[in-house]
């Protein structure tokens, strides 16, 4: 009994989880103004790619939800979306971004 009880729970949360990244692919898409499924794939490696630049930054995910935070990882996948295909060159940062990161390291620093 105690073994299927840990398995419900072990079900709940990944359903849990997977919910959790379904809602935040799709407020990075709306973000980003993409319609459709056929990039989820690419988008959520970028995304994943957009955390741990801010994590190598100095700015880990929070643990609750942060509306300066969510605005980095949203701009971030949209640069590297809309850049993607360019090899050789380097697109500085969106104008607006270093603010933001700058101030969430503050705040993780404090």
């Amino acid at each position: 009994m105690a073994e299927s009880n840990a398995a419900a729970v072990a079900a709940e949360t990944a359903e849990a989880e997977e919910a959790a990244r379904a809602a935040a692919l799709q407020a990075c898409k709306n973000y980003m103004r993409v319609d459709g499924d056929e990039d989820d794939e690419t988008i959520e490696a970028l995304m994943a790619a957009a955390a741990e630049y801010l994590d190598n930054a100095g700015i880990p995910a929070p643990e609750t939800s942060s509306a300066l935070y969510n605005l980095a990882l949203y701009s971030l996948t949209l640069h590297y979306y809309d850049h993607r295909d360019a090899v050789g060159t380097e697109a500085p940062l969106p104008t607006g971004l270093r603010p933001v990161i700058n101030q969430l390291k503050l705040i993780r620093n404090i």
